[in-house]
């Protein structure tokens, strides 16, 4: 499958004057600090595993992940061929990042949640202290039970006009009930439960099932979903909530959904959303352990689809649905 990194490569020759890379402030969870091009695109530090991910995307998994626009190189090319093959001459002048689509630019006030999705954290070739550590961290948190951990958040908080951060050490810790309790402080918002928002996310972890049901001998080790949904709420939107001084849930039959039971989802029963597509978004991200057929390599690692981020899924689903 042909990439269009080369593309992105040659359209993106700035002068140093007009190259703008700035700190990606919504980023909530990972252990890389990725970057602002130009306002318009993110830029993460390259790992040529994820590269290769992002190259050979299967059609139907296109939709769930963000688009990828390819690679950026900062500094000399050649400085860059010479850290790959850990020249001494290096300076370290350099560095190379994946492209990729800004979820959050069309926001205002996004608020966006990070949840590591999976039993199992680390990839195929991960060293044996690499595996006993993501063994245990697996363990204490709700990964192995649920194959899903609270890694990361953003919210905004219209009483204080600005956000609320959680970082990822909160969910390493965090039991069933605390990570229900973060999932609905994260999905409340204006001292009302974002029943709209939950329903949003419920219809995509539908389609998101669906689409890895069919991905045979793809595994997502470490890798995470990513939820945003719009924190700035339009005054005349405000004024039709019922909001109240708890944290009651607001009534909206607009946005009902019959759902089913959470580990039968049925997908033709996740009625569309009545907002606007880009009111709510739910894409799975860092691919830099994921496990993927090679054209390389005629011998398959993994059979069938991946249990553990499906577990994780029906476990979300099964909270949510609780919290309606």
């Amino acid at each position: 499958m042909k990439s269009n990194s080369d593309f992105v490569q040659r359209q993106f020759k700035f002068h140093p004057d007009e190259l703008s890379l700035k700190p990606l402030k919504a980023q909530v969870g990972g252990h890389v600090y990725m970057k602002i091009l130009n306002d318009q695109y993110v830029c993460k530090p390259l790992n040529e595993r994820e590269l290769q991910f992002y190259q050979n995307i299967p059609k139907n998994l296109a939709d769930h992940v963000p688009a990828f626009q390819g690679t950026l190189v900062v500094g000399n090319r050649e400085e860059t061929g010479k850290e790959r093959r850990g020249s001494s001459s290096s300076r370290g002048s350099s560095r190379e990042y994946l492209v990729l689509e800004n979820l959050t630019k069309d926001y205002k006030k996004p608020c966006v949640l990070d949840l590591k999705m999976g039993t199992r954290m680390y990839g195929d070739f991960a060293t044996d202290s690499k595996r006993k550590s993501q063994r245990k961290k697996s363990t204490k948190s709700t990964s192995a039970k649920l194959g899903v951990r609270f890694c990361g958040s953003q919210r905004f908080s219209v009483s204080n006009n600005s956000f609320e951060m959680f970082d990822k050490y909160v969910g390493r810790n965090a039991d069933e009930t605390e990570l229900r309790k973060l999932l609905e402080q994260f999905f409340t918002h204006g001292c009302s439960l974002r029943k709209d928002v939950i329903n949003n996310v419920l219809g995509e972890i539908c389609r998101m099932k669906k689409s890895l049901l069919d991905l045979e001998e793809y595994r997502f080790y470490s890798s995470s979903i990513l939820i945003i949904y719009e924190g700035l709420i339009k005054e005349e939107k405000c004024a039709s909530y019922n909001f109240s001084d708890a944290e009651n849930s607001m009534d909206c039959d607009v946005f009902e959904m019959e759902a089913g039971e959470p580990n039968n989802f049925n997908v033709e029963k996740c009625r569309k959303e009545e907002l606007p597509s880009s009111a709510v978004q739910m894409k799975i991200i860092d691919f830099a352990n994921a496990s993927f057929p090679s054209m390389d390599c005629d011998q398959s690692m993994h059979e069938g689809p991946d249990r553990g981020f499906l577990m994780g899924l029906d476990n979300l689903y099964e909270i949510l649905e609780s919290l309606l």
